[in-house]
């Protein structure tokens, strides 16, 4: 038996499994037809996702559409989602996407509720879920029985490398990717040797009327030519992906699809790596503002960001700069130095402009020493304000963009000494352990 073969036993729901999901998901739907009020106002459920497409891995959750007819108000879409989902679904939880909606458990499956517009075709969409019952249509039109099983490993494949999901945490492939990639190229093994000549921009499926997107992958909606659904594939997940391809392709295993749990590094291995780098490092803690998982993400990559280049612009050279979420949002960097000398340089207006001598004034009595005349402006050496990374974050983080709801209630700064203690070995090997999943 290959490794796909020997995969796709693991992958592949039991006869009871699947009979039993089929049950629980005939049954939800049914008491949601019967639901007087709500198929009052015409509204339909649908069963959409991989479960009604018949490429869902192992424990999956069921997505139920409540799909509305258009013009009914928006309000009444989201009051009758709520109202569902409290008479039909236990542990319930309001969620937002591009839109509310709720999730909750049913017969033991994990539920997403989810109120949309019905749509044709070719029609202009209210909201990105009205896409979907489309989408769905075209994956069970079109895809056979055997590539529904190589979608699954397709899906498991990119879920191992850590590339599966358009979220903002995965910034990867989403389900519906992958399933159009298996149409279009035919099976996995060929999607995987397509890959490994992919470059960024690389057009792999245009439909007529496709727009011209310049992102780093290009697949054309079959149901909305205007859309690269690709659009979410960040140029990582993309190399990643392409690499794991070339690699499972020569040396195929197991493990791209169940990769091993990464242990943590000990304290005293994790600083003699760092010593050894001569580096330093450097962390900041703040509570997760009570954000849904997705806007969470999304916040923490522009706050990671806009941090680095804060720490950059007061001369502190980020060498890598990491995230986890684990109650608290930790962000990790490593930096060539944390500390910086007292005096910086500050540079002046040319000589002969008429405000030199406000720069002259204001700066005769510096403390390093009077203004001097460098490359035909005026230059003073000040005292700087932040001497250490440390100090910048605590000191100067109102100049970065951390989101509405990130830094709100306070953030803990800790200096290099301070991040080496066992509670912090989690985000610090996740900084410094590169080795891909299926490496580990």
């Amino acid at each position: 038996m290959g490794v796909e073969e020997t995969v796709l036993s693991r992958l592949l729901p039991t006869a009871d499994e699947e009979t039993s999901l089929n049950d629980s998901s005939s049954d939800l739907i049914s008491k949601l037809s019967s639901d007087q009020e709500a198929s009052g106002i015409g509204m339909r459920p649908r069963l959409v996702g991989s479960v009604a497409k018949g490429t869902y891995l192992r424990d999956p959750d069921l997505d139920v559409f409540l799909v509305f007819p258009k013009g009914t108000s928006f309000d009444i879409m989201t009051s009758t989602c709520e109202r569902l989902g409290k008479a039909y679904l236990d542990s319930l939880e309001r969620r937002f996407a591009d839109h509310p909606y709720v999730h909750g458990v049913y017969q033991g499956y994990e539920v997403d509720l989810v109120p949309c517009y019905h749509m044709e075709r070719g029609e202009r969409v209210l909201s990105a879920v009205d896409r979907t019952p489309l989408h769905t249509d075209h994956i069970a039109e079109n895809i056979s029985t055997e590539q529904r099983n190589e979608a699954r490993l397709l899906k498991a494949f990119m879920k191992g490398i850590g590339v599966y999901g358009a979220d903002s945490r995965s910034r990867g492939f989403s389900g519906y990717l992958t399933e159009l990639l298996i149409l279009h190229y035919g099976d996995f093994l060929s999607v995987l040797e397509a890959a490994t000549a992919w470059r960024q921009g690389e057009i792999v499926l245009t439909v007529s009327n496709g727009n011209d997107s310049v992102d780093n992958l290009i697949i054309n909606d079959p149901v909305d030519p205007h859309r690269n659904v690709a659009s979410a594939v960040h140029i990582d997940s993309l190399s990643v992906f392409i690499h794991a391809a070339k690699e499972y392709l020569i040396h195929p295993d197991e493990r791209f699809y169940f990769p091993r749990q990464r242990a943590a590094l000990s304290v005293e291995k994790a600083s003699e790596s760092i010593s050894f780098r001569g580096t330093r490092l450097l962390c900041a803690i703040t509570p997760d503002g009570g954000l849904s998982d997705d806007n969470l993400h999304s916040q923490a990559h522009k706050a990671l960001g806009s941090m680095s280049v804060l720490l950059k612009r007061k001369g502190f050279n980020v060498l890598r700069s990491k995230y986890i979420h684990k109650g608290s949002l930790h962000f990790i960097f490593e930096l060539e130095h944390d500390s910086l000398p007292e005096a910086e340089l500050h540079n002046g207006p040319p000589v002969w402009v008429d405000n030199a001598s406000d720069f002259l004034a204001k700066w005769n009595d510096a403390p390093f020493g009077p203004p001097f005349i460098e490359e035909g402006r005026w230059k003073v050496f000040r005292r700087r304000k932040s001497q250490t990374a440390a100090d910048v974050l605590r000191s100067d983080l109102r100049e970065a963009s951390l989101g509405a709801s990130l830094g709100r209630n306070g953030i803990k700064v800790l200096d290099h000494d301070g991040i080496f203690d066992y509670q912090m070995m989690e985000i610090v090997t996740h900084l410094l352990d590169t080795r891909m999943s299926w490496e580990v």
